[in-house]
């Protein structure tokens, strides 16, 4: 590929990427993010007993969600309240996982107005965990990972949860201080895509790796190293480019 056809493809990347079915599915708060159930005491369970547990277990998630949208945190608590008081811990666990993705969808729309220092600390929560899974899985499964999620890892160990939560985190605070910014939700425009693509190239990227990204070529090996070079690519980038750039890609993650 030339080096004008692979700024072409830099150019549309925003528009293939976001369509692709690479993205989209990376942040597990939907499927891995829930309150774990205890057994339940004779007496009811409350909202407090809920909370009390929940902060017991130290999810960064769920302090991030209180801290954030305090409402929607206690709303969250009496809709799982009421799953341990009638329901399975099957059932609570589904409740939470539920309430953790229905806010996640909520917000995500809010991510073009975040300040960069929070969409930097997401960003790189997601890179993280892709280095994580590189070091310990195939490369067929990261790709998988890329396409379906969290799911994609058969045995997730403690550290590949401890990013799991981190994730959900940084991005809970993303949204909280897009809430607060007053910051333009401005999306990536033609020279903010070349300038990721010239840092890609900085960073060892390949025209090849690029063209793999933006078609969400799964046979393509190294689908997961070039993602995490788009990743670092993107948050050496600052100022209001930098800004553009990591939005796009957050907002192109957590929407779905």
């Amino acid at each position: 590929m030339s080096y004008r056809k692979w700024l072409q493809v830099a150019a549309v990347f925003p528009v293939s990427f976001v369509a692709a079915k690479v993205m989209p599915t990376m942040f597990g708060g939907g499927r891995y993010h829930h309150y774990q159930s205890v057994t339940k005491p004779p007496q009811p369970l409350t909202a407090a007993d809920i909370d009390a547990e929940i902060r017991k277990q130290d999810l960064q998630i769920f302090e991030a969600i209180a801290r954030e949208f305090p409402d929607d945190y206690d709303a969250m608590l009496r809709k799982i309240t009421a799953a341990a008081n009638t329901g399975s811990q099957i059932e609570v666990r589904n409740t939470s996982r539920q309430a953790v993705a229905d806010l996640r969808h909520r917000y995500a729309p809010l991510l073009p107005s975040a300040p960069d220092g929070e969409v930097s600390q997401a960003l790189s929560a997601q890179l993280d965990m892709l280095n994580h899974v590189m070091a310990r899985e195939t490369p067929a499964t990261c790709n998988n990972y890329l396409r379906i999620g969290p799911d994609a890892v058969s045995a997730p160990d403690s550290e590949f949860l401890a990013h799991l939560d981190k994730i959900g985190a940084t991005l809970f605070h993303a949204f909280g201080a897009a809430k607060r910014s007053g910051l333009p939700a401005a999306e990536p425009e033609d020279q903010d895509w070349s300038l990721v693509a010239d840092a890609f190239t900085k960073g060892g990227g390949t025209p090849a790796e690029m063209e793999a990204i933006a078609n969400s070529n799964q046979d393509f090996a190294g689908l997961c190293p070039a993602t995490a070079k788009l990743f670092a690519a993107a948050l050496s980038l600052s100022g209001e480019p930098g800004r553009h750039i990591k939005t796009a890609l957050l907002y192109a993650i957590t929407k779905n």
